[in-house]
């Protein structure tokens, strides 16, 4: 038997062994004193409601809450009631003890959950918070709000340093299928609340990229009356944005039924390389499906399913004189992108006799396919600068080619057509088992993917020529007061992989002061290249009695590289200064992480707390994406070495008048060098040890701050104002030192959100009425500048969008 069917036989039956808690919900228990069985306990939040009474001995749980923040109440006849806040985190004991002739006593210190706070960096955005933030329409600019992420292009948030984030579904993964998306994973008109961790990342995480990990709940059970309730939104605003949204709940006996259709089109879809953008339109429609059975007091089964459909045009600049892109195309030129999204999950769920425990069992799946379709005979026309002559680490001196009186400063951009197909199997299950002083839990994830992918390039046949068979030039009519002709040429791949992740962990609760955080994964990967890791985690939580939780952590984290492969494109450009006539060896490494992280939270009243944490994050092949020479195309690549540190803040207050602020700041350096992966896209590592140089993608100082007021009946009414601030990007590459040309501005930006909730519940009456604007004072600034590694990227100006929706 090989190594690793034992481990994976070992595991499963470890599994096998204990029951275990679903990964997007927590567990609250605790006890009444004196005993009282004929006391109602009640947990409420989260549009949820929750009963149960206590046992002889005044113990009660509630089993599988998911994560949100809840207010638990018990009730005595002829004795006051007894109330008290409670915040659940996924895989977290929260424990309240409760005395009915006294006040209320909070026990315990929790590394992820509790009454007592925590310590760790990980971020709760409620449904309330995502109803009201001017950041509702997107997914992604709401994961940037939180510490220790940076807003940086295509509103990617890049957390703890480097790309990759790893997405939860209702308890099930959604892995990332190419580097090549501009489409979100999901439409935030679909999520209920998120959960996401920066730091002390638990062992059940892991396989893949993960600067973070973001846990999304959709619809929660027992959220709806029974009978059928919906509603339907429509909206409008500048830019060309128009927007409308089905949505329908169903409840039939311990059965739900969700349903969301959405559409939506802007004229300004992806970051241009114009202030004011040129073929920029975009649009997005995608349906979502859930259904929640309950089949007994301790079963329940639910399915997923959503199917999303995203059109890009690629914004072009056809000024030959911008100076903020030296890169331009001929008017006209229509370069569009589709991607084709898929994904079905069917959890099963089973709790243990006495609710202390869960047994959980995931199978899921996930198809991908991006297309990206050139304009072949207007793409070659467009011109760019001949970066492959400019002096070693300054690209943007490539007007110094000609020096030769040979050598051209502009090149003919090169076109692409492109097809890739990535599809994914997994099996997911994981048990937990609580008790007194421990919360163990194991589990395992398996996967398999398929990805195949197809190139067409063309080159202007002029100053270009191309390798694999592409011998005949292809001839087009005339347009645009040319003769158009380019060669042509196509690269195709196609590869299996797999991915096999085991874990163990424990919450060991040493004291009502100390507790300790530990365990290990392994992780197994195969596919272009194999690679494996065993991955430590350990943490420990000291309480000092009062309101003070102080936090140690440190973790490894292994992650796998995607399917994609770019070495037979690379060979077709070799006349270009692309690879050698043959391929090269594929030398691509999954990347290691080493992560460290202290902090301090504080809690001053029952609701405002904040928290400061210190990281550490040291990387080694680190993976990266950058363009293949001149074309459109994404290629993955390692850098040698990469270390991020920095200082993350967060303080957040919510009112019991339903106002609420958070303020969230972080001040860090993310720095790489060295090639050790897709080697031949570079030129060789200079001899002497690594230099480690800003990523394009640093920003020293990134923060965001927002105040939320309700008012009116039932606090309907709502209004938020927002304010982000970045320092700026550097403007080249990896630049050691800003020695070449600095950073690019610091910018600030205001988002306001004002607006009436929509009426929940059947019989509900009155418009739901919002209005959003992005960027109030119209603030655009350059987020990137082309450089030889990037495009030029503008952010986005004022954006307003209006919206009506109505309930039935």
């Amino acid at each position: 038997m090989s190594r690793f069917s034992a481990a994976l036989l070992a595991v499963f039956l470890l599994v096998l062994a204990v029951p275990a808690l679903a990964a997007s919900s927590g567990i609250v228990r605790g006890s009444i004193t004196p005993a009282h069985t004929g006391a109602t306990i009640t947990l409420v939040g989260e549009g949820a409601r929750y009963h149960t009474r206590p046992a002889a001995n005044g113990a009660f749980v509630f089993a599988q809450i998911p994560f949100g923040r809840y207010t638990l109440t018990a009730q005595e006849p002829g004795l006051p009631s007894k109330t008290v806040a409670v915040e659940v985190h996924s895989d977290a004991v929260a424990t309240v003890n409760l005395q009915m002739l006294r006040t209320i006593v909070e026990t315990a210190v929790r590394a992820s959950a509790g009454v007592s706070g925590t310590p760790v960096a990980v971020t709760t955005i409620d449904h309330a918070q995502i109803q009201t933030s001017p950041d509702r329409g997107s997914l992604n600019k709401l994961i940037a709000t939180i510490p220790g992420a940076v807003r940086f292009s295509y509103n990617e948030p890049v957390i703890n340093g480097f790309h990759g984030i790893t997405y939860e579904l209702d308890g099930a993964p959604l892995p990332l299928a190419t580097t090549s998306n501009f489409a979100e994973i999901m439409d935030p008109r679909d999520i209920d609340s998120l959960e996401i961790f920066t730091g002390a990342i638990p062992a059940e995480y892991g396989g893949d990229r993960m600067g973070a990990v973001v846990n999304i709940i959709t619809d929660r059970f027992e959220n709806i009356p029974e009978g059928t309730t919906g509603r339907i939104s429509s909206g409008f605003g500048n830019q060309g944005q128009a927007q409308g949204a089905f949505d329908t709940a169903s409840r039939f006996g311990n059965n739900e039924l969700f349903l969301s259709l959405n559409t939506s089109h802007t004229n300004r879809g992806i970051d241009a390389p114009t202030y004011q953008p040129n073929h920029d339109n975009s649009s997005t429609g995608d349906e979502f499906l859930r259904f929640v059975s309950r089949i007994d007091q301790r079963s329940s089964l639910a399915f997923d399913y959503s199917n999303q459909l995203s059109q890009f045009q690629i914004p072009i600049n056809t000024n030959p004189n911008n100076p903020n892109d030296p890169i331009y195309a001929v008017p006209g030129t229509n370069d569009t992108q589709r991607e084709y999204d898929r994904f079905a999950n069917l959890n099963y769920t089973r709790l243990s006799k006495d609710e202390n425990g869960v047994f959980q069992f995931i199978p899921w799946f996930r198809s991908t396919r991006v297309a990206y379709n050139g304009d072949l005979a207007n793409d070659v026309l467009g011109m760019g600068p001949n970066f492959s002559c400019a002096p070693a680490g300054n690209p943007n001196n490539y007007p110094n080619c000609n020096a030769d009186g040979v050598t051209p400063n502009l090149i003919n951009n090169v076109g692409l057509n492109q097809a890739t197909n990535a599809n994914y199997v997994g099996l997911r299950t994981s048990l937990e088992r609580t008790s007194d002083h421990h919360t163990w839990k194991a589990g395992i994830d398996v996967s398999r993917e398929n990805t195949s992918s197809a190139q067409t390039y063309a080159c202007y046949y002029v100053n270009c020529a191309l390798a694999g068979g592409a011998t005949t030039p292809v001839v087009a009519s005339p347009a645009n007061g040319y003769a158009l002709g380019y060669y042509s040429a196509t690269a195709a791949q196609a590869h299996p992989g797999t991915q096999f992740g085991a874990y163990a962990q424990d919450e060991w609760h040493v004291s009502k002061l100390v507790q300790f955080n530990y365990g290990i994964r392994y992780d197994h990967s195969t596919g272009y290249v194999d690679g494996n890791m065993i991955e430590p985690r350990i943490g420990v939580n000291i309480s000092d009695g009062g309101k003070n939780i102080g936090h140690l952590f440190y973790g490894r984290f292994y992650a796998a590289p995607l399917l994609e492969d770019v070495r037979s494109a690379c060979v077709i450009f070799s006349a270009q200064g692309g690879c050698a006539s043959t391929a090269p060896a594929y030398d691509l490494a999954p990347e290691n992480d080493a992560y460290f992280e202290m902090g301090l939270q504080h809690t001053f009243n029952d609701h405002f707390t904040g928290w400061v944490n210190l990281f550490r994050k040291t990387v080694v092949n680190v993976l990266d994406t950058t363009q293949l020479l001149n074309t459109p195309l994404f290629a993955v690549y390692n850098n040698a070495l990469a270390v991020d540190t920095g200082v993350e803040l967060r303080l957040q207050d919510r009112l019991d008048n339903g106002n609420s602020w958070f303020y969230t700041a972080t001040v860090s350096g993310s720095y790489a060098g060295g090639i050790s992966g897709s080697t031949f896209l570079f030129p060789p590592n200079p001899p002497g040890p690594v230099t480690l140089s800003l990523e394009d993608h640093s920003q020293t100082v990134d923060s965001t701050g927002g105040y939320t007021a309700r008012f009116g009946q039932d606090r309907a009414w709502f209004a938020t104002l927002q304010a982000n601030y970045g320092s700026g990007f550097p403007v080249n590459f990896q630049d050691a030192n800003l020695t070449l040309n600095g950073t690019l501005p610091a910018h600030t930006t205001l988002d306001l959100s004002l607006g009436r909730l929509t009426p929940a519940g059947r019989g509900a009456r009155g418009l739901g009425v919002t209005l959003d604007i992005q960027n109030l004072l119209n603030h655009q600034y350059p987020i990137k500048v082309a450089n030889g590694f990037n495009t030029t990227q503008i952010a986005n100006g004022r954006s307003v969008l209006f919206r009506l929706t109505a309930p039935f």
